[in-house]
Protein backbone atom coordinates (compact mmCIF):
# COMPACT_ATOMS: atom_id res chain seq x y z
CA UNK A 1 0.00 0.00 0.00
CA UNK A 2 1.07 3.03 -1.22
CA UNK A 3 1.43 6.43 1.54
CA UNK A 4 -1.19 8.24 -0.29
CA UNK A 5 -3.21 5.26 -0.33
CA UNK A 6 -2.78 4.48 3.67
CA UNK A 7 -3.56 8.66 4.04
CA UNK A 8 -6.77 8.03 2.39
CA UNK A 9 -7.75 5.06 3.90
CA UNK A 10 -6.63 6.52 7.11
CA UNK A 11 -8.94 9.17 6.57
CA UNK A 12 -12.25 7.71 5.76
CA UNK A 13 -11.34 5.91 9.40
CA UNK A 14 -11.04 8.52 11.21
CA UNK A 15 -14.04 10.27 9.81
CA UNK A 16 -16.22 7.41 10.79
CA UNK A 17 -15.39 6.40 13.28
CA UNK A 18 -14.33 10.09 15.43
CA UNK A 19 -17.55 11.51 13.95
CA UNK A 20 -19.68 8.46 16.14
CA UNK A 21 -17.52 10.20 18.70
CA UNK A 22 -18.24 13.54 17.52
CA UNK A 23 -22.28 12.87 17.59
CA UNK A 24 -22.16 12.10 21.44
CA UNK A 25 -20.28 15.06 22.65
CA UNK A 26 -22.34 17.95 20.32
CA UNK A 27 -22.96 20.98 22.61
CA UNK A 28 -25.45 20.93 24.44
CA UNK A 29 -26.88 22.43 28.14
CA UNK A 30 -24.90 20.56 31.28
CA UNK A 31 -22.54 19.09 29.17
CA UNK A 32 -19.69 17.57 31.06
CA UNK A 33 -16.19 19.57 31.35
CA UNK A 34 -14.74 16.68 29.13
CA UNK A 35 -17.31 16.79 26.84
CA UNK A 36 -16.50 20.76 26.13
CA UNK A 37 -12.61 20.07 26.45
CA UNK A 38 -12.91 17.11 23.70
CA UNK A 39 -14.67 19.02 21.53
CA UNK A 40 -11.88 21.55 19.79
CA UNK A 41 -9.29 18.24 19.84
CA UNK A 42 -12.08 16.11 17.67
CA UNK A 43 -12.76 18.77 15.48
CA UNK A 44 -9.28 18.94 14.89
CA UNK A 45 -8.59 15.86 14.06
CA UNK A 46 -11.64 14.91 12.03
CA UNK A 47 -10.98 18.32 9.77
CA UNK A 48 -7.36 17.30 9.29
CA UNK A 49 -6.54 14.13 9.36
CA UNK A 50 -10.21 12.85 8.68
CA UNK A 51 -10.24 15.70 5.82
CA UNK A 52 -13.99 16.29 6.43
CA UNK A 53 -15.19 18.54 3.76
CA UNK A 54 -17.88 19.59 5.70
CA UNK A 55 -16.52 21.32 8.71
CA UNK A 56 -13.73 22.39 6.63
CA UNK A 57 -16.21 24.45 4.56
CA UNK A 58 -18.53 25.74 7.96
CA UNK A 59 -14.61 26.32 9.52
CA UNK A 60 -13.54 28.83 6.44
CA UNK A 61 -17.37 30.16 6.61
CA UNK A 62 -17.30 30.62 10.69
CA UNK A 63 -13.83 32.48 10.44
CA UNK A 64 -14.98 34.98 8.59
CA UNK A 65 -17.62 35.71 10.30
CA UNK A 66 -16.10 35.87 13.68
CA UNK A 67 -13.57 38.53 12.15
CA UNK A 68 -16.58 40.69 12.25
CA UNK A 69 -18.40 39.55 14.84
CA UNK A 70 -16.70 37.92 18.51
CA UNK A 71 -19.78 35.95 19.29
CA UNK A 72 -20.14 34.02 16.04
CA UNK A 73 -17.62 31.37 17.20
CA UNK A 74 -17.40 29.96 21.16
CA UNK A 75 -14.26 30.82 22.42
CA UNK A 76 -13.22 27.43 22.69
CA UNK A 77 -13.51 26.62 18.99
CA UNK A 78 -11.89 30.08 17.74
CA UNK A 79 -8.21 28.30 17.78
CA UNK A 80 -9.21 25.05 15.67
CA UNK A 81 -11.96 26.50 13.76
CA UNK A 82 -9.29 29.99 12.77
CA UNK A 83 -6.43 27.43 12.40
CA UNK A 84 -8.27 24.90 10.40
CA UNK A 85 -9.86 27.56 8.04
CA UNK A 86 -6.32 28.87 7.08
CA UNK A 87 -5.20 25.45 6.74
CA UNK A 88 -7.22 24.62 3.46
CA UNK A 89 -7.26 28.43 3.44
CA UNK A 90 -6.61 30.79 0.12
CA UNK A 91 -4.25 33.99 -0.07
CA UNK A 92 -7.05 36.19 0.26
CA UNK A 93 -8.02 34.43 3.30
CA UNK A 94 -4.36 34.80 4.48
CA UNK A 95 -4.55 38.78 3.71
CA UNK A 96 -7.55 39.07 5.90
CA UNK A 97 -6.22 37.51 8.45
CA UNK A 98 -3.27 39.22 8.32
CA UNK A 99 -5.23 42.54 8.66
CA UNK A 100 -6.97 41.36 11.40
CA UNK A 101 -3.90 40.34 13.10
CA UNK A 102 -2.55 43.69 12.76
CA UNK A 103 -5.79 45.53 14.06
CA UNK A 104 -5.83 42.96 17.11
CA UNK A 105 -5.69 44.36 20.49
CA UNK A 106 -6.81 41.22 22.32
CA UNK A 107 -3.54 39.56 23.06
CA UNK A 108 -4.36 35.60 22.93
CA UNK A 109 -6.71 36.41 19.89
CA UNK A 110 -3.87 38.16 17.87
CA UNK A 111 -1.60 34.90 18.92
CA UNK A 112 -4.03 32.95 17.34
CA UNK A 113 -4.31 34.52 14.22
CA UNK A 114 -0.62 34.80 14.11
CA UNK A 115 -0.39 31.09 14.55
CA UNK A 116 -2.68 30.56 11.94
CA UNK A 117 -0.72 32.95 9.45
CA UNK A 118 1.76 30.09 9.33
CA UNK A 119 -1.13 27.19 9.05
CA UNK A 120 -1.82 27.73 5.77
CA UNK A 121 -0.93 24.66 3.34
CA UNK A 122 0.10 26.55 0.22
CA UNK A 123 3.93 27.23 -0.76
CA UNK A 124 3.61 30.76 -1.59
CA UNK A 125 1.32 31.52 1.24
CA UNK A 126 3.91 30.20 3.59
CA UNK A 127 7.08 32.37 1.50
CA UNK A 128 4.95 35.42 2.46
CA UNK A 129 4.18 34.23 5.97
CA UNK A 130 7.31 33.22 7.25
CA UNK A 131 9.38 36.58 6.87
CA UNK A 132 6.80 38.58 9.22
CA UNK A 133 8.86 36.89 11.78
CA UNK A 134 11.81 38.69 10.81
CA UNK A 135 9.85 41.98 10.77
CA UNK A 136 8.63 44.65 12.74
CA UNK A 137 4.88 44.17 12.62
CA UNK A 138 4.72 42.37 15.61
CA UNK A 139 6.03 41.66 18.73
CA UNK A 140 9.00 38.82 17.95
CA UNK A 141 7.63 36.75 20.87
CA UNK A 142 4.07 36.35 18.85
CA UNK A 143 5.21 36.32 15.78
CA UNK A 144 6.93 33.10 17.00
CA UNK A 145 3.92 31.67 16.06
CA UNK A 146 4.01 31.76 12.47
CA UNK A 147 7.47 29.84 12.61
CA UNK A 148 5.72 26.71 14.43
CA UNK A 149 2.51 26.55 12.64
CA UNK A 150 3.89 25.15 9.56
CA UNK A 151 6.27 22.49 11.92
CA UNK A 152 3.19 20.72 13.55
CA UNK A 153 2.23 18.95 9.85
CA UNK A 154 4.12 16.55 7.41
CA UNK A 155 3.33 19.10 4.15
CA UNK A 156 4.79 21.91 5.23
CA UNK A 157 7.21 21.46 8.28
CA UNK A 158 10.56 20.99 5.55
CA UNK A 159 9.14 24.81 5.22
CA UNK A 160 9.61 25.66 8.84
CA UNK A 161 12.95 24.30 9.58
CA UNK A 162 14.54 25.51 6.20
CA UNK A 163 13.65 28.64 7.58
CA UNK A 164 15.56 28.49 10.69
CA UNK A 165 18.45 27.00 8.70
CA UNK A 166 18.58 29.75 5.73
CA UNK A 167 17.88 32.39 8.61
CA UNK A 168 19.64 31.80 11.80
CA UNK A 169 21.50 34.72 12.61
CA UNK A 170 18.45 36.90 11.34
CA UNK A 171 16.04 35.08 14.04
CA UNK A 172 19.00 35.48 16.71
CA UNK A 173 19.41 38.80 15.95
CA UNK A 174 15.66 39.27 16.18
CA UNK A 175 14.10 37.34 18.94
CA UNK A 176 14.97 37.43 23.01
CA UNK A 177 18.23 36.65 24.95
CA UNK A 178 18.18 33.04 24.91
CA UNK A 179 15.21 32.29 22.57
CA UNK A 180 17.88 30.64 20.30
CA UNK A 181 17.41 27.08 22.68
CA UNK A 182 13.81 26.80 21.60
CA UNK A 183 14.30 26.54 17.58
CA UNK A 184 15.26 22.96 17.64
CA UNK A 185 11.65 22.67 18.32
CA UNK A 186 10.49 23.45 14.53
CA UNK A 187 12.45 20.19 13.46
CA UNK A 188 10.41 17.72 16.85
CA UNK A 189 7.80 16.59 14.12
CA UNK A 190 10.11 14.59 12.10
CA UNK A 191 10.32 10.83 11.82
CA UNK A 192 13.58 9.57 10.67
CA UNK A 193 16.46 9.26 11.15
CA UNK A 194 18.50 11.18 8.15
CA UNK A 195 16.72 14.30 9.60
CA UNK A 196 17.21 13.62 12.54
CA UNK A 197 21.04 13.28 11.97
CA UNK A 198 20.41 16.77 10.17
CA UNK A 199 18.99 18.40 13.12
CA UNK A 200 22.11 17.56 15.42
CA UNK A 201 24.43 18.42 13.36
CA UNK A 202 22.90 21.70 12.29
CA UNK A 203 21.63 22.48 15.95
CA UNK A 204 24.80 21.52 18.33
CA UNK A 205 26.72 24.39 18.65
CA UNK A 206 24.30 26.89 17.74
CA UNK A 207 20.99 26.17 19.96
CA UNK A 208 22.99 24.82 22.31
CA UNK A 209 24.97 27.63 23.41
CA UNK A 210 21.91 28.90 25.08
CA UNK A 211 20.51 28.52 28.43
CA UNK A 212 18.34 25.78 28.30
CA UNK A 213 19.63 24.30 24.83
CA UNK A 214 21.44 21.18 25.45
CA UNK A 215 18.62 20.06 27.06
CA UNK A 216 16.25 21.09 24.32
CA UNK A 217 18.18 19.68 21.56
CA UNK A 218 18.64 16.58 23.60
CA UNK A 219 14.60 16.44 24.17
CA UNK A 220 13.88 16.94 20.07
CA UNK A 221 16.37 14.11 19.32
CA UNK A 222 14.81 11.71 21.19
CA UNK A 223 11.43 12.53 20.47
CA UNK A 224 12.28 12.15 16.71
CA UNK A 225 14.19 8.65 17.72
CA UNK A 226 11.19 7.46 19.69
CA UNK A 227 8.84 8.03 17.31
CA UNK A 228 10.98 6.10 14.28
CA UNK A 229 11.04 3.79 16.97
CA UNK A 230 7.23 3.46 16.85
CA UNK A 231 7.32 3.81 13.45
CA UNK A 232 9.07 0.37 12.94
CA UNK A 233 6.95 -0.85 15.01
CA UNK A 234 3.82 -0.21 14.42
CA UNK A 235 3.66 0.66 10.63
CA UNK A 236 3.30 -2.96 9.10
CA UNK A 237 0.67 -3.79 11.38
CA UNK A 238 -1.56 -0.46 10.87
CA UNK A 239 -1.25 -0.70 7.18
CA UNK A 240 -2.17 -4.38 7.06
CA UNK A 241 -5.89 -2.43 9.11
CA UNK A 242 -6.02 -0.02 6.97
CA UNK A 243 -5.57 -2.12 3.59
CA UNK A 244 -8.34 -4.05 5.00
CA UNK A 245 -10.56 -1.47 6.80
CA UNK A 246 -13.89 -0.78 4.42
CA UNK A 247 -15.16 2.34 5.51
CA UNK A 248 -18.84 2.55 5.79
CA UNK A 249 -21.33 5.80 4.97
CA UNK A 250 -19.62 8.48 7.03
CA UNK A 251 -21.47 10.47 9.98
CA UNK A 252 -22.03 13.80 9.57
CA UNK A 253 -20.19 16.77 10.27
CA UNK A 254 -23.20 18.74 11.44
CA UNK A 255 -22.43 22.49 12.87
CA UNK A 256 -19.00 23.08 15.22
Amino acid sequence: MTPKTMRSQLAGFVKLDLGRVRRRTSRKAGESEDARLLRPALLRVLANQGQDSELIAQAKKLALAWRDDRKAVDPDMVGVVLTTAARYGDHDLFDRMHAAAKKEKEENFRGTLLFSLGSFQDPEILKAALPIVLSDEFDSRESFGILFAPAQWRQTRDFAYDFVKQNWDLLIAKLPTDSGSFLPYVAGGYCDSQHRQDVENFFSGRSTKYTGGPRILTQVLESIDLCVAYKNAQEASVAEFLETYKPAQSVGAGSP
